[in-house]
């Protein structure tokens, strides 16, 4: 059988853990603002997420609100042997739970999204190639909102890739503001279904009077 050239570098799937339905559930009762779901990531949600392009080539990858790390596993899957993947993670006992994954490449911190700026400085990284958020911008202010997602378009590398998979469509408006229109699609087979977006940010730097609008 011929192998994929892209492929090469790239390590095996990791082995599904047991299905995380109990600690999902106790992180939702006890900070159902940051969760704001009782399931966790189905299977057709971190296979969406394993097929992603961006990832083939990124080195360095960052997950906001991994949960208990269903889809954790499906972007190492997707990412080469040599790449980093940082998630930050709020509610403690997912962080925990995260602590289970075996991988040299990933790197989990405790805290929120929203500081998002210091957490890349302590982990060492300064300009990451993907972003991946499952943090629900719809329980946010949009002041929050907004915020986060300036903050995400200025650690992205240029040319990088914000993706965010939501069960609202906020998160259009808000980050459409920062990166212009999103590829999208919808994923029936999760409960609930959700809408995964896409953005690039431009190879070259805001100007001046960019910057300024949206400071």
């Amino acid at each position: 059988m011929q192998v994929d050239p892209r492929n090469r570098n790239r390590p095996p799937l990791p082995r599904k853990r047991r299905p995380a339905v109990i600690p999902f559930l106790r992180g939702f009762l006890l900070q159902p603002r940051e969760v704001a779901t009782l399931f966790p990531s189905s299977r057709s949600l971190e296979l969406r997420l394993s097929r992603l392009h961006c990832l083939r080539d990124a080195q360095s990858v960052v997950e906001l609100g991994p949960g208990t790390g269903g889809t954790t596993q499906a972007l190492l899957g997707a990412m080469s042997s040599s790449a980093r993947l940082l998630c930050i993670e709020v509610v403690r006992e997912y962080v925990e739970y995260l602590g289970w994954i075996e991988d040299h490449r990933l790197r989990v911190q405790e805290g929120s999204a929203h500081q998002l700026g210091p957490h890349l400085e302590r982990n060492g990284i300064t300009r990451p190639d993907v972003i991946v958020s499952g943090i629900p911008f719809s329980m946010m202010t949009r002041r929050e909102g907004r915020d986060l997602v300036n903050a995400i378009h200025a650690a992205l590398a240029p040319g990088g890739t914000f993706v965010a998979y939501q069960l609202r469509d906020r998160i259009s408006e808000l980050a459409g503001e920062r990166f212009g229109p999103a590829r999208s699609s919808f994923l029936f087979w999760n409960i609930p279904p959700l809408r995964i977006l896409q953005w690039r940010k431009d190879e070259w730097p805001p100007t001046s009077r960019e910057r300024n609008q949206h400071g």
